[in-house]
């Protein structure tokens, strides 16, 4: 029998519709987020062992929930941010106005921090590209 695809990604893809179609605020529960499972959102909001993150249409209207991470632009004090999460860290799914919504059992190891993860890579050539002379020579 052949393995099955990990089904968070499907359940949270009909879980976000359905909180959006009764309009309610779609509120995204990360676990860990200082452990390496979140880029893109300023450090000082990583310091918990859980971040929440509003990505209702308003707040986000490029949201995309891919089946290795959730994807997004946001603003976090009037700066535009681009957000990844990645899957493993992802513990809930929740209405800001009734937490109507589900939550996800997390790997044992989550706490560790990603071991291979599309977001290590997306930070990496973030940092790359921070490195990078702002600079222009102008002649």
């Amino acid at each position: 029998m052949t393995p099955m695809s990990d089904q968070k990604p499907y359940l949270l893809r009909a879980i976000y519709q359905w909180l959006v179609d009764n309009d309610c605020t779609p509120h995204l529960i990360i676990a860990y987020p200082n452990k390496g499972w979140v880029s893109g959102v300023p450090e000082h909001l990583l310091q918990d062992e859980q971040l929440v993150l509003n990505i209702s249409p308003s707040a986000s209207p490029d949201c995309q929930i891919e089946n290795d991470a959730v994807y997004f632009s946001t603003r976090f004090s009037g700066q535009p941010h681009r957000v990844a999460v990645a899957m493993p860290a992802i513990a809930a799914l929740l209405a800001r106005e009734n937490n109507q919504g589900s939550w996800f059992e997390l790997a044992p190891d989550v706490a560790e921090g990603p071991k291979n993860s599309p977001i290590k890579e997306e930070k990496k050539a973030a940092a790359d590209k921070s490195k990078a002379s702002h600079l222009k020579i102008v002649k």
